[in-house]
């Protein structure tokens, strides 16, 4: 199914991937989505598509992307 994020919401993830891009090549797709998803709680947006959209951005800016969203327990 397609999303379609808002306008204030793709220019938030716009400015964190140039943020996160401009103090490492590397963006956390994960971090940056989870701190979007928490400023736009009341879109109901899934984390997996706000994801989507910081790892498109990042790809395009010439990041390498951090995937792990730090879900493996210690053994």
């Amino acid at each position: 199914m397609l999303i379609t994020l808002s306008d204030p919401m793709r220019r938030d993830i716009e400015t964190a991937v140039r943020l996160e891009a401009g103090q490492s090549r590397v963006v956390d797709v994960f971090g940056v989505a989870e701190d979007v998803q928490r400023r736009f709680i009341d879109e109901n947006v899934a984390l997996e598509d706000i994801a989507a959209a910081v790892a498109r951005l990042a790809t395009q800016s010439g990041c390498a992307l951090e995937l792990d969203r730090g879900e493996l327990s210690e053994v």
